[in-house]
């Protein structure tokens, strides 16, 4: 009986030192170097543990250049943009004139149409004033150093023939001399500069106008001008009278003139303007390895009536009116060009 009491009386014991000083609920919180940790802290019952909050989001670095990417280089210079290709394309070939030059534009039914004759000095329609010789490949040669070639309708030109001047008269009846009168055309023709004084001038084939001088205050002298730079520029003018100028950008066309031959187109003719009125469409065309066929449109625009102008000059009631008329004379010009050699004139009225 004695026996009995002391093991349970022992096993008691030992079982109350072991929870006492030995074995946690915890499980072991001994750390390496037998320091106790104290255990986490459990929630209270019902409240959610609270969470560990993320880090704000930071904003989009800025880009680091690339440390393996040189430099540019100074002494190398920085391409020149090419220009924009036109809103418009070129219209589709219409046949070919009897030089057999490409049209790109159809001839108007029963309309007005001139071409260089075999024999330039022969030419009634045509007054070089000046003195034009043939070379032995059948073109032609002009030494002077300012050149203003007109070619005249069928019905010709005569200034007692026109009777106004008045810039809304002109633009109501669309003629200053004749209903016939050179308005809506294509004007042709093949260049070649052998000797320049001023690479800066240039060649400008113009018309929708008479004769440009001083007589009348200058209005007979109306014209748009397309103009081929020797330098391989080109660009448009608006002569709203004589002289009264606005001009367009220049803009790339070719590389220089001199020694080659090389074609040129100036397009006018009169389209819808935005606010119902006319408006005036004005196209450069070159046809840079005088092929004959290969025709690029280098210049695109409309006067639409808010280009430059001083139409008030010669009567109009709007100074930036277009040039919506026609007129008697179109005109090949150059100047500051000593030596040039030409071939294949011709203007032509078209279909717009």
């Amino acid at each position: 009986m004695r026996n009995r009491f002391v093991f349970t009386s022992s096993a008691l014991l030992l079982a109350l030192h072991a929870f006492g000083c030995g074995a946690s609920p915890e499980g072991d919180t001994t750390t390496p170097t037998g320091e106790v940790s104290p255990p986490a802290p459990s929630p209270a019952p019902g409240v959610p543990a609270t969470p560990t909050p993320a880090p704000e989001p930071e904003g989009t670095p800025e880009p680091v250049p690339s440390e393996t990417e040189a430099p540019p280089d100074p002494t190398v210079p920085t391409p020149t943009p090419t220009a924009p290709p036109e809103d418009t394309p070129a219209p589709a070939p219409s046949g070919v004139d009897g030089f057999g030059v490409t049209m790109l534009y159809p001839s108007l039914p029963g309309g007005e149409s001139w071409a260089l004759a075999e024999d330039a000095n022969a030419d009634k329609r045509f007054d070089p004033q000046g003195t034009v010789t043939r070379n032995a490949d059948g073109s032609w040669k002009m030494k002077s150093t300012k050149v203003r070639m007109s070619a005249f309708p069928s019905s010709g030109y005569d200034a007692k023939q026109i009777p106004t001047y008045d810039r809304d008269l002109l633009a109501s009846r669309g003629y200053m001399q004749a209903a016939n009168d050179w308005k809506n055309i294509e004007m042709t023709g093949f260049v070649k500069v052998n000797a320049v004084n001023n690479t800066q001038d240039n060649f400008a084939w113009y018309a929708r106008g008479g004769k440009h001088n001083d007589n009348h205050s200058g209005c007979e002298g109306s014209s748009y001008k397309g103009g081929l730079h020797y330098d391989g520029r080109v660009r448009w003018e608006k002569e709203t009278w004589h002289v009264s100028y606005d001009q367009a950008p220049y803009k790339p066309g070719t590389s220089a003139l001199k020694g080659r031959w090389v074609g040129f187109k100036a397009v006018m003719h009169n389209v819808p303007g935005a606010n119902g009125g006319e408006a005036v469409k004005l196209e450069l065309y070159l046809n840079d390895n005088a092929d004959k066929v290969t025709w690029t449109k280098v210049y695109d625009m409309t006067d639409d009536g808010n280009w430059g102008g001083d139409a008030q000059h010669c009567g109009g009631a709007v100074g930036a009116m277009p040039i919506s008329w026609g007129g008697p004379i179109a005109t090949f010009r150059w100047d500051n060009a000593t030596d040039v050699d030409f071939k294949w004139l011709s203007v032509r009225e078209i279909q717009p």
